[in-house]
């Protein structure tokens, strides 16, 4: 182990010490932790947010990021923690020497995942498939560093909301169905998200019907497909392409503007602040209530979404509305 035996050895006398943090992460392990927390690496891009949700960017040394815009204006130092692939570089940890990593759930047979338990490096599971997900990542980030009255407060907020939206929506009669779809450059095809995917769950949460709920996972999609399903409402989510391009496409080919989505103009684009409003990041609940708006306008027209964003971004980022670029339909 050469450098790394101390860290290791530190690492056991710090739990039979007590010096230690514990907890029970998404997989049910019980993960011992040396404190205070200081140093942490994630190689899971949907978690970056939440540690900075919770104030401790600081301690956040490297890791994946699905969108790093919005943390510009929370950290300065953010393009410098960029890792690149999706898979962790072990080399590159041990220089970094953190108090413990914290990856996806379904990384846990990873390779490099064992090694660094072998070199007594803590790592922590996480999940992100459901708000009950989020609210148990979020109590596991607020233990690790000693922020658990403000998880909580998160966690409480995020209850609060949800619990008032589901009266809002709770007496309606009808749902419009639903198509969320993304363009997956890479693969050159459109996607969109099965009835696993916490996209789906907010949408049915919203008063929606996924129309892709009976798949699983991500799934590319055709013209054929879209024109069978007929969606009334069509949402477009905006990774590394241009939504504003699929919009176009969607009205201009003979199959997708023939559905009732396009015929009404009921096409959005779901907002972004370099996270989507309808990702698992900590904007989900204004996402939420975006999506209830657009698919039921006549229940929440008293709704003023944007004094909820405003509050939103000041009360858990101290950030003003005006300096969040926010992309998207968003105009109300």
């Amino acid at each position: 182990m050469g450098r790394f035996f101390p860290i290791f050895v530190f690492t056991l006398l710090s739990v039979s010490l007590g010096f230690c943090v514990t907890v029970t992460d998404s997989l049910g392990r019980v993960v011992h932790i040396e404190e205070p927390v200081k140093r942490v690496i994630t190689n899971y891009g949907l978690l970056p947010p939440f540690i900075y949700l919770l104030g401790e960017g600081d301690k956040f040394y490297a890791g994946m990021f699905l969108g790093k815009e919005f943390y510009r204006l929370l950290d300065e130092e953010v393009q410098k923690k960029v890792l690149k692939g999706r898979s962790l570089n072990i080399e590159f940890v041990k220089k970094e020497n953190p108090q413990v990593v914290i990856s996806a759930y379904w990384q846990a047979n990873q390779r490099d995942v064992k090694q660094l338990e072998a070199l007594g490096i803590p790592v922590v599971f996480v999940k992100l498939e459901s708000v009950e997900d989020i609210n148990n990542t979020i109590r596991i980030l607020g233990k690790i560093f000693g922020k658990e009255e403000k998880a909580e407060e998160m966690i409480n907020y995020y209850s609060k909301s949800l619990s008032d939206l589901k009266d809002y929506v709770k007496g309606i009669s009808t749902k419009p169905s639903v198509l969320i779809v993304f363009y997956d450059g890479r693969a050159h095809s459109y996607r969109t998200f099965g009835g696993d995917m916490f996209q789906s769950k907010l949408v049915e949460l919203a008063g929606g019907i996924c129309v892709s709920r009976d798949l699983r996972g991500k799934k590319a999609i055709n013209a054929e497909q879209v024109a069978r399903w007929d969606p009334d409402v069509i949402l477009i989510i905006q990774y590394r392409s241009s939504a504003q391009k699929v919009k176009k496409f969607i009205f201009a080919d003979p199959l997708w503007k023939r559905t009732e989505a396009a015929r009404k103009g009921r096409v959005y684009i779901v907002p972004n602040d370099g996270e989507n409003w309808i990702d698992p990041c900590p904007m989900w609940i204004l996402g939420l209530y975006w999506c209830a708006k657009i698919l039921h306008p006549e229940i929440l027209q008293d709704l003023d979404l944007k004094k909820m964003a405003e509050e939103f971004y000041e009360r858990f980022f101290n950030l003003d509305l005006e300096r969040v670029k926010i992309m998207g339909d968003f105009t109300f």
